[in-house]
């Protein structure tokens, strides 16, 4: 547009200087400042400056297609800045088709159509520059919320791993606590049952011991801190591969038909393996439970190097596909990861399956 009304002003200021017609100098400078005005410093300013240059033309004898020609392209460029399509047709228009039937001494249609097309296009010109920025802004908002929308669903990823980690470390705590006090304890029998010249491996049980019981005051401070006031869960025993069977009744008195296959829950795991067995089990089975229909197939093996853990169920007719990373989703794959393990989610139209493999052991091999 600015190319444009500058090549045109300059043609109109080129034919008033061969034609030495002062008024038609006069007619480009009125309109070339409305629009330098309109487009850099005030619309409405500018506005009135390009309606008036059709006027102008007409009052000082110049012939005004020029100026309304131009008037078009200047409220085309003045509505996509901006201003109102209605405001700026009607009021450039209205100059237009008074310029014009002045010049010719007539506005009737049949002697002097030239005054009805000067208002009709840059009527046309203004909805178009209106009609092309509130395109622009439906677009801006559309994006717009797109970007909210990711950044939401982001936010709320972002939270519900903060407070998966949150809870792995209390249950990591709670499991580590207790590991040291029972140290404690055999550093305290160890103590007594010393022989009465073993003065100085005493002093040093005695120096380990309180070091031990420095260490678990300190993480009791730490526990204090991970701890939410009112959860319920948060004071609840750290859970471990030991209670998925209670987990699966739990859930089988509450309707859901579980076909389970359980082996090796019997012996010792890591601590953090076998909380996060538990909490994948119970999270898996849980989404199951909301979006699957039917019986679900449990298989928990923990008799290997590894614990193997497989939920399998049909998905809901019209159900939630959660495998692309809902909460739970990484709240599952978060656990499998602390342990050191792995997790793994399969979903199509049908059927849904969560199956997670974790260390049965601590890295040290205890």
């Amino acid at each position: 547009m600015l190319v444009v009304l500058a090549l045109a002003t300059g043609v109109e200021a080129a034919i008033a200087i061969v034609q030495r017609n002062p008024g038609g100098l006069l007619a480009a400078a009125v309109i070339a400042a409305g629009v330098v005005v309109g487009y850099r410093l005030q619309p409405y300013v500018g506005l009135a400056l390009v309606a008036a240059s059709p006027l102008v033309a007409a009052a000082v004898g110049w012939l005004p297609i020029h100026n309304w020609s131009m008037a078009c392209f200047a409220v085309l460029l003045l509505t996509l800045r901006g201003l109102p399509g209605l405001v700026s047709g009607l009021v450039a228009g209205a100059a237009s088709l008074a310029a014009v039937g002045w010049y010719a001494g007539t506005l009737s249609v049949n002697d002097n159509p030239e005054a009805s097309i000067a208002a009709a296009a840059v009527l046309a010109c203004a909805a178009t520059g209106s009609a092309i920025r509130g395109q622009r802004q439906y677009l801006a908002e559309l994006e717009q919320r797109t970007r909210d929308a990711i950044a939401t669903r982001q936010a709320a990823m972002d939270r519900s791993v903060a407070e998966e980690r949150v809870r792995i470390a209390r249950d990591l705590h709670d499991s580590v606590g207790h590991k040291i006090a029972v140290v404690s304890m055999h550093l305290g029998a160890a103590e007594v049952h010393l022989p009465p010249d073993a003065g100085a491996a005493a002093a040093d049980l005695v120096a380990a011991r309180a070091g031990v019981q420095s260490v678990l005051r300190e993480t009791q401070e730490i526990l204090r801190v991970l701890r939410v006031a009112g959860d319920a869960a948060s004071v609840a025993p750290t859970p471990d591969h030991g209670q998925i069977p209670d987990l699966v009744d739990s859930l089988r008195s509450a309707g859901l038909e579980v076909d389970a296959r359980l082996s090796g829950l019997e012996r010792e795991l890591a601590p953090t393996t076998s909380a996060a067995a538990h909490r994948i089990t119970q999270e898996a089975l849980t989404n199951a439970e909301k979006h699957g229909t039917g019986p679900v197939s449990l298989r928990v093996d923990a008799s290997g190097d590894q614990v193997s853990i497989e939920v399998v169920n049909l998905r809901r007719a019209g159900g939630q596909d959660t495998a692309g990373g809902g909460h739970g989703v990484v709240g599952m794959r978060e656990r499998a990861e602390s342990a050191g393990g792995r997790l793994e989610v399969r979903s199509d139209e049908t059927v849904f399956s969560v199956r997670a493999w974790l260390p049965a052991a601590e890295e040290d091999g205890q």
